[in-house]
């Protein structure tokens, strides 16, 4: 992130006070944090894709025991391109997560804390939804079609992330006018 940081501050030539720090009213913060988000969504998408059929393959039976012990049904049988693929949407995902939480930081630095807290009820809520659908769509279409719909979810935050990118400091720009409006207004009342 600090790269994307840099490179985006050098190409709207924008200068970096490490000492002061940066006035983000005049920077594209949101350009500068989902850079590299493409490469992530990128992983995220085929590697979930890629476990769902993995596991619909048969190349592996995955039997999940009370505390959560791996076991394989037969010698033959191997789990390291599942894991793998665990591995690689986990880390893809965290940072994801990572840039979305400092791009909230970086939007609301009078409360940062109750933005956090929001996306992180948000972001719960998405996964108990999902947790609660898997075991019915994995009876219902099986998991290579459970994961690859996932995995479409997944994509569907692409043009969100588009979006933000291009239209998000203008969105800003805005609310901030809005924001010393209303406390002018508050002190000539007052």
């Amino acid at each position: 992130m600090d790269r994307d940081y840099r490179t985006t501050a050098k190409s709207y030539n924008f200068p970096i006070d490490r000492v002061k720090g940066d006035d983000l009213t005049k920077f594209h913060i949101e350009r500068a944090r989902f850079r590299s988000s493409w490469y992530l969504l990128a992983s995220t998408v085929v590697c979930v894709t890629g476990y769902g059929w993995t596991l619909a393959s048969k190349a592996v039976c995955l039997l999940f025991v009370h505390l959560c012990i791996l076991f394989t049904h037969a010698s033959n049988k191997n789990v390291a391109v599942p894991l793998v693929l665990q591995f690689v949407i986990g880390a893809s995902i965290t940072c994801l997560f990572n840039m979305c939480g400092t791009l909230l930081t970086d939007l609301n630095p009078r409360n940062p804390a109750l933005a956090q807290a929001s996306s992180n009820v948000v972001r719960c809520a998405l996964s108990a939804s999902g947790l609660a659908a898997l075991q019915a769509m994995i009876n219902h279409v099986g998991p290579g079609w459970t994961f690859t719909i996932f995995a479409g979810l997944c994509l569907l935050t692409a043009p969100m992330i588009l979006a933000e990118m291009r239209w998000g400091f203008g969105w800003r720009s805005g609310r901030e006018q809005d924001i010393e409006l209303q406390a002018n207004g508050a002190h000539a009342e007052g």
